[in-house]
């Protein structure tokens, strides 16, 4: 304390020696001298530039860079969109019959935990939680908050039995067909969670090791949170029912307008005529057939909600910003298989929309594109009168007593299938087949996988042609100039010289007492089917020559008749299998060509085809070598059609004459079914002139359940199984041919046995609808 008068002393002297010293400094110097008043404010000016130049840059940024996307974004949020929804392209037959249409509907979609009864369970939880009060569900027991949710449970039940009983009464759907088609959501619904969860699970395992104490816990799918559609199509008075209800439970079950694939000939009941049956089946009276769906396999169907390939294909948002408005959205229809899928590009249609702007209030409307309307060359009718023919209630598709020899047990299932053909036009007038799409619902996993319901078989399905080939073959070689028009043949039971076990003649057999069919011409080996004429024919034409002449007709080749869509790598209608030239050297290299050409002369060789490429290539034939594609889409015909090779009209006449000997003679392997009885002709309409070919080839073994416990093993397979064929030309007596008939029965046997009777009723459903006359006792 003594000292502070000394310290402040020396202070203020030294503060009056620093003032006297600037005192005595010159005023310019002492202007330049920094100050740090001046540093601070130097230093602002300085991030102040810096802001402003950050600022400049990003206003250059958002209007100059961005201004356009930003401009639109802004525009936008003064605007409400509304997309409005399209409708799908009907498809007629070629009489203008409706197929498929969209028509105006409701459906009804129940949110998934309502339909697997979660929602009543959440419910209840709600109920006791608050009837509780927060702090005391806290505090209570399990026990407690168990007796509680129990009590208000029977409430949320009821509610959902309600709603159950509102859907069946109002839709007309039985409880049995509402829990199945609730059966089948929540299965589907498991089935898609059980694969999402096993990825998600492996990611999970790929991300944290074995003991690490993450223990997996499974996230709910889409689908678990969404609402599914249990009625797909319910009218308007239904629907404001249901409505109604769900005005107070909105969170359980919604009514939305939608747009429904109607099919007016589903559930179409035709008649057939038992008493046009073979006599082992024949009874007095009409049997009534239901066909579930006309055409079912040739036209698809249609799903709701899109999958990931279709918005890869067809994006509704585009990459540059834009709108596709065919493309897919969410919960669009596609087109799922047969001409719903080929054609779903046309048949889908644009949506509309509807723009309200905010700031004006106007409103502008761009109307939705319908879809393409598409016209098959199909008769409905006729088609539902041979799939109803070849349903396996009616006898003709199972296995018969007269078939011949046949490894499979009497009344086993067979598949077909049946092609009409316009000559002239290549039309396309029935496609039909069994068993066909609806009939996987009834079957086992295994029985489908045998049976290969799914199939558009009459395009899909090949096989050996047996012979049906010998009239093709007698074409080409009259075309070569191999044979003469009135030579003969001998038929000695083999073709190769000492060595009667080899290529034989079919009658040529211990049953037949090792018969042989000796010297004959052209028309009789066609009546009578001569394995060693068309041996001969073979041999002399060459391998590489005969299957010119057979592409040239159009086997071999696929026929794209409207069923595969133009952005499928995988075809759906088969080409069948036919010899190219390297097959043509290597059978050179190994000795075997002329084997191959001996083989294939009797349909045997390399070379399988559909029933369309049958019924294709007589229709050839009867033109004499000119190819007209076959045409199942009015409009569209194959890109791709091989050149005809023209057929001498004295050959064509002589193959015909042939044929028309198949039926009308004795001898003919479409005369007569072998009964008990005694012998009833095959085909028994009058008033129509008919030619055809038979034609029995041998099968590869059929992989089936034998002992029927519901797999098939690697050794249940019955060998020794032979495909049956019919082909046939049809007209009015004294008339031109008008068509082609290719008849297919898989593992039937004997042609003319099997499939002749089904080829029978064909022209019998053809009367009925009008292309062929009918005969006087009709």
């Amino acid at each position: 304390l003594h000292m502070a008068p000394v310290w402040h002393g020396r202070s203020a002297r030294r503060l009056q020696q620093v003032r006297t010293a600037e005192d005595a400094m010159p005023t310019a110097t002492r202007r330049k001298a920094p100050h740090q008043f001046h540093r601070r404010l130097r230093l602002l000016a300085a991030v102040v530039g810096l802001v402003m130049v950050v600022l400049l840059a990003q206003a250059m940024r958002l209007t100059i860079a961005q201004g356009d996307a930003r401009r639109s974004l802004a525009e936008s949020r003064l605007r409400a969109e509304r997309w409005l929804p399209t409708w799908r392209g009907t498809i007629f037959d070629r009489k203008g019959r409706v197929l498929a249409r969209d028509e105006p509907r409701w459906e009804i979609a129940v949110a998934f935990d309502g339909i697997t009864g979660q929602w009543a369970e959440d419910r209840a939880v709600r109920d006791a939680r608050a009837a509780m009060g927060r702090e005391a569900w806290s505090m209570a027991s399990p026990e407690v908050r168990a007796r509680a949710i129990e009590d208000a449970r029977p409430h949320w039940d009821a509610v959902l039995e309600s709603l159950w009983q509102q859907i069946a009464a109002s839709t007309g759907m039985g409880r049995v067909e509402l829990e199945a088609a609730l059966n089948d959501i929540r299965g589907r619904v498991q089935r898609m969670a059980a694969v999402v969860w096993e990825q998600q699970r492996r990611r999970h395992d790929a991300r944290h090791s074995a003991g690490s104490g993450l223990d997996f816990k499974p996230r709910p799918i889409r689908e678990q949170e969404a609402a599914h559609i249990v009625v797909p199509a319910v009218a308007d008075a239904p629907a404001a029912a249901i409505e109604a209800f769900a005005a107070d439970y909105k969170d359980l079950v919604e009514v939305r307008y939608a747009r429904h694939r109607a099919h007016p000939m589903d559930d179409l009941v035709v008649e057939i005529d038992r008493a046009t049956l073979p006599k082992p089946l024949r009874s007095e009276g009409q049997q009534q057939i239901e066909v579930p769906r006309v055409a079912d396999a040739l036209l698809g169907d249609v799903r709701a909600g899109v999958w990931e390939e279709d918005v890869a294909r067809r994006p509704f948002r585009l990459p540059d910003g834009g709108v596709d408005r065919g493309g897919y959205r969410e919960d669009d229809a596609v087109g799922t298989r047969g001409i719903e899928r080929a054609w779903e590009d046309e048949l889908r249609g644009e949506v509309g929309l509807l723009v309200r702007d905010r700031d004006k209030g106007d409103l502008t409307r761009e109307e939705p594109v319908g879809g393409g309307d598409i016209q098959l060359t199909l008769d409905a009718m006729l088609q539902a009168r041979l799939e109803a023919m070849l349903d396996d209630r009616v006898g003709l598709t199972r296995v018969q007593s007269w078939h011949g020899p046949n490894p499979l047990p009497l009344e086993t299932p067979l598949a077909a299938s049946v092609v009409v053909l316009d000559i002239e036009s290549g039309e396309i007038l029935a496609m039909a087949s069994t068993p066909g799409p609806a009939a996987a619902e009834s079957m086992t996993d295994v029985e489908a996988e045998a049976m290969q319901p799914w199939l558009v078989r009459p395009v899909e399905v090949v096989a050996p042609p047996g012979s049906i080939v010998k009239p093709l073959v007698l074409a080409a070689a009259a075309g070569e100039g191999v044979i003469g028009s009135h030579e003969r043949v001998e038929c000695k039971g083999h073709h190769f010289e000492n060595q009667p076990g080899v290529a034989r003649c079919w009658i040529y057999r211990p049953r037949y007492d090792m018969a042989t069919h000796g010297s004959i011409g052209a028309v009789e080996a066609l009546a009578r089917s001569c394995n060693c004429w068309f041996y001969e024919l073979g041999e002399r034409l060459g391998v590489e020559r005969l299957t010119q002449w057979l592409t040239a007709m159009g086997l071999g080749e696929r026929h794209d008749v409207g069923l595969t869509p133009p952005w499928s790598d995988t075809p759906l209608e088969a080409a069948g299998s036919s010899l190219h030239q390297a097959d043509f050297e290597a059978l050179r290299r190994r000795g075997e060509a002329t084997f191959e050409s001996v083989m294939l002369a009797i349909g045997q060789g390399r070379a399988a085809w559909t029933p369309l490429h049958a019924a294709d290539a007589y229709a050839t034939l009867v033109r004499g070598g000119g190819r007209v594609p076959p045409t199942l889409v009015r409009g569209w015909s194959s890109p791709d059609v091989a050149v005809g090779r023209a057929i001498d009209p004295a050959t064509v006449a002589q193959a015909i004459e042939g044929l028309e000997d198949v039926i009308e003679r004795p001898y003919g392997s479409a005369h007569h079914l072998p009964l008990p009885e005694g012998q009833e002709p095959i085909f028994r309409v009058d008033g129509v002139r008919l030619a055809a070919k038979t034609g029995t080839a041998q099968a590869p073994p059929w992989r089936h359940d034998i002992d029927g416990d519901g797999e098939i093993r690697p050794n249940e397979r019955t060998p020794g199984l032979e495909h049956a064929w019919v082909v046939a030309l049809a007209g009015p007596e004294g008339g031109n041919w008008q068509y082609t008939i290719a008849v297919l029965v898989e593992h039937g046997g004997s042609g003319g046995r099997a499939a002749g009777p089904i080829a029978d009723q064909v022209i019998r459903a053809m009367q009925a609808e009008g292309y062929l006359p009918r005969g006087s006792g009709a």
